[in-house]
């Protein structure tokens, strides 16, 4: 995102309570919009905080896989969507919305803040990264999940942000995801789903499972923001 974007895209940006599609992004993407890691030099500190209504790619630190989820169940557990990690940086339904905390609104551009609640909405199907009191398919750590329909969820779609370091969150920095009920975080890991813990026709071989893990300092907790659509700081 750049002040010399075309003058209609501009505006439309500019627009209260714009709800991000994947055809607004991939029209971002063709007009030479921001859609990266780092910061360019051009941009301007005002990208340099993530901020609420960002379409973002989440990166494991450890793995380098990314947090993904698609409409596919999980034939245990909870049964809702299901939540992996993949190692692909192109798939689009590896973008999560930022949002206020259940109940709340956080304006598109407010720079999200160390310790806030948020939720991460799946993009493509509007539905929340979610936890709660059921095991992880794999590991029986904590299950996470995708919840609630047309972005509505409940208080267990809400996680805290916790920057290594600093009062934002930054981009390309690393920080922590913590499930706000639960007390547990964000975590993946090298176990992955395969013919023998998944079945012959498995539709998420290959990828990482993702949990929420009670240890704190354990260096699977870690992520930093990668690809996006990153709106400006207007605070």
């Amino acid at each position: 995102l750049s002040s010399s974007a075309p003058p209609l895209l501009s505006y439309s940006l500019k627009m209260r309570g714009l709800e991000l599609s994947l055809l607004a992004i991939t029209l971002l993407l063709l007009t030479g919009w921001s859609f990266g890691a780092e910061v360019d030099d051009d941009e301007g500190k005002e990208f340099e905080v993530v901020t609420c209504g960002s379409a973002v790619k989440l990166q494991h630190i450890q793995t380098r896989f990314r947090l993904h989820s698609h409409d596919i169940k999980w034939g245990s557990g909870s049964g809702q969507q299901s939540v992996t990690a993949i190692t692909h940086m192109d798939d689009p339904n590896s973008l999560w919305v930022i949002k206020g905390a259940h109940g709340d609104h956080c304006p598109q551009g407010t720079p999200v803040k160390n310790g806030q609640k948020v939720r991460f909405q799946h993009l493509q199907t509007k539905r929340n990264l979610h936890s709660h009191n059921f095991q992880s398919p794999l590991t029986k750590q904590q299950e996470v999940s995708c919840f609630g329909e047309g972005g509505n969820g409940d208080m267990s779609d809400n996680w805290i942000v916790e920057p290594k370091e600093g009062a934002f969150l930054k981009r390309g920095k690393r920080f922590r995801i913590k499930h706000d009920a639960t007390g547990k975080y964000l975590h993946t890991h090298k176990s992955k789903f395969d013919q023998s813990n998944c079945g012959a026709q498995c539709p998420i071989a290959g990828q990482q499972e993702v949990t929420a893990y009670q240890v704190a300092d354990d260096e699977n907790n870690w992520w930093k923001t990668a690809e996006g659509v990153f709106f400006p700081n207007v605070a």
